[in-house]
């Protein structure tokens, strides 16, 4: 069952919600802290700071209507509805003239649906943050049932220059599944006795809750400690299709004889997209209508964590228009290329990840026919995202210069690879039975279940994969425009 997992997200993928908006706001943390291995994180930091004090013997700016009263200490909490925490989490935190800069507060990154927002907690303790809850609210453009992940970080003081995100501490995340319905209000029936009528209301609301959450709650942290204060509100679009001038256009990203890519802003939930347009002159007279269709037709099914998802399509008299989500980390071919190979980890995580990408493909008898690095992109976490309907040793295997050569090697030429350090015997037997020139030799033959069963897999866990509960070791280095949401590969 746990191998098949992406075989059910192909074939049972969930009722799609009407269209509409999910506004997201974050409240505040209690009882954060960190992974036993960085313990120490702020004692070795010290020496630089300004001062030096209990981060949670002091009191920061506190939001209006918080749970952390005015005039009590940071970490003790009055009698309500906010988790109790035994404080002590970091050690000593830097302070400049009794406040907590910015910079040694967490940070969380909102993934829903491909599309990612990084918002910085703005008081409090690393502990115990605030964020700027009602004052700021961050809009997701809903098309289809998903969850909101929302994972949670620290900046590393310790960690080197130029680094970027790669050396942050993760604290861990917590998951939401969304109500994609507006609340219902209830009627009490005033005929039924009043047992009866609390009965009635007990069952609406365990009803109404089932549907998933609505306003806010506090959540607790997964693989880390604490919980985090969030509200979620789905608001149903009830006006027009969606058209050309609903979007602000930024800039082309490829171009090709069917149309182009443009990047593109949407108005009114300010989220980054990617916009393909295809002009239907182009796909009548090439007799590609049927083909396109069916393109339109299997995107909009697709629910995978690791497939570029299809967010809208619209038209106009001229052109058909495909949004899709804009995957912001670049191209697994610009950081293959930087690094010119991937450790054997890192390359095991990005395999499992396209494995479970091709398998939902596969479940819907799609074949991906432009399978290249430059084809798989990397989200701001980490992950991959396959895209545009080699990796460990840097080039393909059977890959020359010369194209009539490298044909021939791929008809005969035994396979080579480098030594054991740079490919260990897993991999290489993986590799060749991948690329066994008999099909129906072919591991994977019979299905992916084949490979997941491979000994170079051995140590993954394929539903925490499918539900993305690894972190990345990776986390691609991007720089921010357009407020919260990164754009630019720095």
């Amino acid at each position: 069952m746990v191998i098949a997992a992406s075989e059910i997200i192909a074939t049972q993928p969930p009722a799609a919600p009407r269209p509409g908006i999910l506004i997201v706001t974050l409240h505040e943390g209690a009882g954060f802290s960190l992974p036993d291995q960085y313990k120490q994180v702020y004692s070795t930091h010290q020496q630089n700071s300004l001062s030096q004090g209990n981060g949670f013997g002091v009191a920061g700016s506190v939001r209006p209507g918080s749970s952390q009263q005015q005039g009590n200490v940071a970490g003790s909490y009055s009698s309500n509805a906010r988790p109790q925490t035994s404080g002590g989490g970091f050690g000593p935190v830097p302070t400049n003239h009794g406040r907590i800069s910015s910079k040694f507060l967490p940070y969380a990154l909102l993934d829903f649906d491909k599309l990612q927002v990084f918002v910085n907690a703005v008081s409090g303790t690393p502990e115990n943050p605030l964020w700027a809850g009602d004052n700021t609210q961050y809009k997701f453009d809903v098309s289809r049932v998903t969850e909101l992940a929302v994972h949670l970080y620290l900046r590393n003081p310790n960690a080197t220059p130029g680094s970027g995100r790669s050396q942050d501490i993760f604290l861990g995340v917590t998951r939401i599944n969304p109500r994609f319905e507006e609340a219902h209000k209830y009627v009490e029936d005033p005929k039924l006795s009043k047992k009866d009528r609390e009965k009635a209301a007990a069952e609406w609301q365990k009803n109404e809750k089932a549907l998933g959450q609505a306003g806010p709650e506090w959540l607790d942290v997964q693989y880390g400690t604490g919980k985090i204060r969030i509200g979620v509100e789905y608001i149903e679009n009830r006006t027009r299709s969606l058209k050309i001038e609903d979007f602000d256009l930024l800039k082309v990203v490829g171009k090709g004889s069917f149309g182009k890519v443009m990047q593109v802003k949407k108005k009114d939930t300010q989220r980054i997209y990617a916009l393909k347009t295809i002009r239907k002159a182009h796909i009548i007279s090439r007799s590609e209508v049927a083909h396109t269709l069916a393109e339109r037709s299997v995107l909009s099914q697709i629910n995978n964590p690791f497939i570029v998802p299809l967010k809208f399509t619209f038209q106009s008299p001229e052109k058909l228009y495909f949004v899709l989500a804009f995957v912001n980390g670049g191209e697994l071919f610009h950081h293959l290329q930087k690094e010119q190979r991937f450790d054997i980890n890192r390359s095991r995580f990005y395999t499992a990840e396209l494995l479970c990408a091709l398998e939902c493909l596969h479940g819907f008898n799609v074949i991906y026919r432009d399978l290249k690095p430059e084809n798989i992109l990397l989200d701001y976490s980490g992950h991959i995202a396959l895209c545009d309907f080699g990796l460990l040793t840097g080039l393909p295997p059977f890959y020359d210069e010369n194209t009539n050569e490298m044909y021939r090697k791929i008809l005969s030429e035994p396979l080579h690879f480098p030594g054991p350090e740079v490919v260990p015997p897993a991999a290489k037997d993986l590799l060749t039975k991948l690329l066994n020139r008999k099909p129906d030799q072919r591991l994977g033959a019979n299905g992916a279940s084949e490979i997941k069963a491979h000994p170079f897999f051995h140590s993954i866990d394929w539903r925490k994969l499918l539900q993305r509960k690894y972190e990345p070791t990776f986390k691609p280095n991007v720089v921010c425009v357009l407020g919260p949401v990164f754009l630019i590969l720095s």
